[in-house]
C-alpha cells in the first residue's frame, strides 16, 4: 500500500478524455499491426479502452494502493485471452498510456501516478491461474448450480426455479441455496461470458432467474421481526449490480432483523436520508467495481453526517475481493465477504448475542 493521493486521483478524473486520446494516438501511431487491425473504429475503440484503464488507476491512486490497479489488468490480460486478442496490445496499451502521463502529468504527481501504473505492468509479468469452471460435478450442490445453469440456457427458468425450491423443501437452507448454488451459478455463467463461452444475453436469463429464485426462497423462509433491529442494504451510486445486496437483506430477514433493501445505484444523499427515516442501526453497503470507492466512501462520510456514529456500517462487495483490509480506509465500522458474515458482524456491532 502506498499513500493515497487525492490530489492525483482527481486530475486524472477530471482530464481522463484528454489523457485518453493522447494514449490511443500514441498507441496507434507507434503500432502499424495494432492500427490495422482494428481498422476505421481503432481511435474510438482504444480510447474508450484508455478512459476505463484511466477511472481504475485514479480509483486505485485514490486509495493508495496499487494492487487494485493490479487486479484490473490481470482481468483484463484474461479477457484478451478468452477472446483470443493479441496479448502483446494490453503491454504496448499500458507503455503507452505510461508514456502519455509521463508527459502530461504535473511533475509532483507523477510518481504517485507511476507507482500504481508500474503495477499493472508488472502484473502482466506475474502468473496467473486461468479461469476455469470451479463447479464439481460430482460435488451435490456443485452439480445442482450446473442443472440450474443449463435448464436457465434451454429456456426454461421455471425449471431452474424448481430445481432449487425442491432442494429447499427437502432439507437444503436458504443459506446453502443462495451460497452453494446460487451464487456459484452466477459466478460459472460471469466466468463463461467473460470467456466467450456465454453471451450476455445467456448472463441475463441466468441472472434474472436468481432474482426470482431469491424472492421465492426468502418468502418461503420468512420470519417475523424479532430482534427489533433495522438493516438498511444499498449498493453505492453508480453500482447498478444488486444481487448480492439483495441477498444480504434476505440474510437479515431470515434471521429475524427489519430489512430494508434499496437495491442498486442509490444516490448518496438519498441513502443517508433512508437510514434516518427508517431508523435503521445498521447499514451494509455494496461495492462492485475499484472505480466506486470514491461514492463509497462519499456515502459514509453523508450516513456519519445525518446519523452520527451510533448507526453502524458495513462494507462489501467485489471492489474488496482482491484488497479486504481495504475496508479500514473507507470509514467502515467493519468488512463481510458474504451474507453470512454480514448476519454475524452486524449482530455483533449493534450488540446482539450469537445464534446457535
Amino acid at each position: 500500500m502506498t499513500e493515497p493521493n487525492k490530489a492525483a486521483a482527481e486530475l486524472l478524473e477530471a482530464s481522463v478524455s484528454g489523457y485518453a486520446a493522447a494514449a490511443a494516438s500514441a498507441l496507434l501511431q507507434d503500432h502499424d499491426a495494432i492500427r490495422s487491425q482494428y481498422g476505421p473504429g481503432a481511435m474510438a475503440s482504444w480510447k474508450s479502452h484508455f478512459v476505463q484503464r484511466l477511472l481504475e488507476l485514479a480509483a486505485a491512486v485514490r486509495m493508495g494502493e496499487p494492487r487494485l490497479f493490479a487486479a484490473r489488468i490481470v482481468w483484463q490480460q484474461k479477457a484478451f485471452a478468452a477472446r483470443e486478442s493479441n496479448p502483446d496490445d494490453l503491454r504496448h496499451a499500458l507503455l503507452s498510456l505510461k508514456d502519455a502521463l509521463a508527459a502530461e502529468l504535473p511533475s509532483d504527481l507523477r510518481d504517485s501516478v507511476g507507482q500504481h501504473l508500474q503495477a499493472g505492468l508488472d502484473a502482466l509479468d506475474a502468473e496467473h491461474e486461468l479461469d476455469s469452471s470451479r463447479l464439481d460435478p460430482n460435488d451435490a450442490s456443485d452439480a445442482l448450480a450446473l442443472k440450474y445453469i443449463v435448464a436457465c440456457l434451454e429456456g426454461d427458468p421455471a425449471r431452474a426455479i424448481r430445481l432449487v425450491l425442491d432442494a429447499a423443501r427437502n432439507g437444503m437452507s436458504i443459506e446453502e441455496a443462495y451460497l452453494n448454488v446460487l451464487f456459484p451459478a452466477q459466478k460459472e455463467i460471469g466466468r463463461m461470458w467473460h470467456a466467450a463461452e456465454a453471451s450476455i444475453a445467456d448472463e441475463h436469463v441466468v441472472t434474472e432467474t436468481t432474482r426470482r429464485t431469491m424472492v421465492l426462497l426468502t418468502h418461503e423462509h420468512a420470519t417475523s421481526a424479532d430482534t427489533e433491529k433495522t438493516i438498511l442494504a444499498a449498493a453505492v451510486a453508480g453500482d447498478a449490480h444488486d444481487l448480492g445486496i439483495r441477498a444480504v437483506a434476505d440474510f437479515f430477514q431470515v434471521a429475524g432483523w427489519r430489512a430494508i433493501s434499496l437495491g442498486s445505484d442509490v444516490p448518496t444523499a438519498d441513502l443517508a436520508k433512508a437510514a434516518k427515516f427508517f431508523g435503521a442501526e445498521l447499514v451494509v453497503l455494496s461495492t462492485t467495481l475499484s472505480t466506486q470507492l470514491k461514492n463509497l466512501q462519499t456515502s459514509i462520510e453523508s450516513i456519519r453526517a445525518t446519523c452520527g456514529h451510533d448507526v453502524k456500517i458495513i462494507v462489501g462487495g467485489h471492489a474488496f475481493v482482491d484488497v479486504p483490509e481495504l475496508w479500514k480506509s473507507t470509514g467502515a465500522d467493519g468488512y463481510a465477504a458474504n451474507p453470512s458474515d454480514a448476519v454475524e458482524l452486524g449482530s455483533a456491532l449493534v450488540g446482539l448475542p450469537k445464534s446457535g
